[in-house]
């Protein structure tokens, strides 16, 4: 499976802007899609779309689904592999600081999103589909390095899976009954920030 690509400064300025970054969230939602097809998803014309669709193609941020498109109508999708953004790297830097706390407002915008549409329609699943999912916020208290551990079980459990998605694709076997499933995990500590720094490892 491809690793996760981390995203530089001219991929940063290309996510960085709020129809854009809807764009690819929606090419990752629903799966390949024209420039009018999504057009009409955000209400904007087919000109406008492509136009930024282009832009996010230029950094390799989507492509195009040759296989699916004719001589009329290109599709377009995003690549296999996901991307990292390192936000508080990137904060840091004059040069791009500003992409990176709009791309950033506009992942934490679309969590909230999603999480509201869930409560809003999840009943509509059904409840053996509610009853197979979860919400929950739990507080520890660790280490540094203890800290590091759960970060990296909790993305190896999510690895495997992903792995998995990428097989059935690939052997053509994916299963009757699969739904597109979000995953969203945020290990972080909370409080004020020690005064030394090595004082919490």
């Amino acid at each position: 499976m491809p690793d996760d690509r981390v995203l530089d400064a001219a991929a940063l300025k290309a996510l960085a802007h709020p129809l854009r970054f809807q764009l690819v969230e929606l090419l990752i939602e629903h799966g390949p899609s024209t420039a009018s097809g999504l057009g009409r998803l955000v209400g904007e014309s087919s000109g406008s779309t492509s136009y930024h669709l282009r832009q996010l193609a230029d950094q390799g941020l989507i492509e195009e689904a040759e296989e699916l498109g004719s001589r009329r109508d290109r599709y377009w999708q995003v690549p296999r592999g996901g991307w990292t953004l390192e936000g508080f790297e990137l904060l840091q830097r004059p040069d791009t600081r500003d992409d990176a706390q709009m791309v950033l407002d506009e992942v934490l915008r679309a969590r909230i999103d999603r999480l509201r549409r869930w409560h809003r329609d999840g009943a509509a699943w059904g409840e053996d589909w509610v009853s197979a999912t979860m919400e929950m916020t739990a507080r520890f208290r660790l280490t540094l390095d203890e800290t590091r551990a759960l970060r990296d079980e909790l993305v190896a459990v999510v690895d495997r899976y992903r792995e998995l998605q990428v097989e059935r694709r690939e052997a053509g076997t994916e299963p009757a009954g699969v739904a597109p499933l979000i995953v969203q995990l945020d290990v972080f500590p909370s409080g004020d920030a020690p005064t030394d720094a090595r004082a919490s490892g």
